[in-house]
């Protein structure tokens, strides 16, 4: 048991996604294939993200605000943290290696407790990256109906407001310019899932390690307490193997210190990650409060619209056309 087997949902988002962390401490360099698919990825991600950007300066304010508000956010987010993780790649290694030391070990108490504490997040984890992957595509595919409609088309045509060639455009590059972003904001949305997932895994690990350390603390003091007494205040620890138990303890407070190591490192690598997602998490969640609102209150001002303005509209109307 180690980092890398003990949960392949983290290794298989972190293949896919291209964000290719470390998953061993002897071997962080994947193999060129990899790479060079990782590289593939981050070109589409950058002439995806370099066209919104110019569509943003362009398209309506409203479009804009509306429908690349959050990717840009969650793109940002994505390519910080990387960042982070990237630039403390070999505290990452450090970090799996000091676990692994750990993992390593035969103790089934260690296996039953680290897999308990694993169990519980693989489902919600799994059900987040197919729900919101299959949403994304929903929502990206929407602008291909359009194609039915037009033959010439223009920015605010595209889902996302990306620029890739002087309006009106024809069909072909309307296709190539959703495809592209279909594929980009999809990917995009994997990377920051693997993220979440590897980040999650290195914390409930280091969390595991205490849960262990309780579980044998109170193991060792139950095995050590005579069967022949029933008054609790007279209850003594045994002393007929009392070298073993020290043996035990020992072992325990080494296991505790190496712990203790493992959150100080957990807390510097990932301490301006954590407050960089709750920053991004608050203003998307106060962002799509907002625009709901504005939404709502748009269309009760539409539908209370006074009944004698829009006789008198028409009136106008009729008037200019005889």
């Amino acid at each position: 048991m180690d980092f890398r087997n003990i949960n392949p949902l983290n290794v298989k988002l972190n293949r896919f996604s291209g964000n290719l962390l470390p998953m061993t401490s002897n071997d962080s360099l994947f193999p060129v294939a990899w790479r060079i698919y990782s590289a593939v990825i981050w070109l589409i991600e950058t002439i995806q993200t370099s066209a919104v950007i110019t569509g943003i300066l362009i398209v309506p304010r409203n479009k804009a605000l509306q429908d690349a508000t959050v990717g840009l956010v969650v793109t940002i987010e994505v390519f910080f943290l990387l960042r982070q993780m990237h630039l403390h790649r070999d505290l990452v290694t450090q970090l799996i290696q000091k676990l692994n030391e750990i993992l390593c070990s035969e103790d089934k108490t260690m296996k039953i407790i680290v897999r308990s504490t694993l169990k519980p997040v693989e489902i919600p984890l799994k059900f987040y990256c197919t729900v919101g992957t299959i949403s994304l595509l929903v929502w990206c595919c929407m602008s291909f109906t359009v194609i039915f409609k037009k033959n010439y088309f223009l920015y605010e045509d595209y889902r996302l407001p990306i620029v890739l060639s002087k309006q009106p455009f024809s069909i072909e590059i309307f296709l190539l310019g959703n495809c592209i972003a279909t594929i980009a904001s999809v990917y995009m949305f994997i990377k920051k899932v693997a993220l979440d997932v590897y980040m999650i895994n290195l914390v409930l690990l280091a969390t595991a390690q205490y849960r262990y350390i309780a579980v044998k603390l109170t193991t060792i003091f139950r095995e050590n307490v005579p069967q022949n007494q029933s008054n609790e205040s007279e209850k003594e620890y045994s002393t007929v193997d009392s070298l073993a138990v020290l043996m035990k303890m020992k072992a325990l407070c080494r296991h505790h210190c190496n712990v203790v190591q493992i959150t100080l490192m957990l807390k510097e690598l990932l301490s301006l990650n954590m407050s960089l997602m709750y920053l991004t998490n608050v203003f998307l969640f106060c962002f799509l409060d907002v625009m709901l609102i504005s939404a709502i209150i748009e269309d009760d001002v539409n539908d209370n619209v006074n009944d004698d303005v829009k006789p008198r509209c028409y009136r106008r109307l009729l008037s200019k056309e005889l």
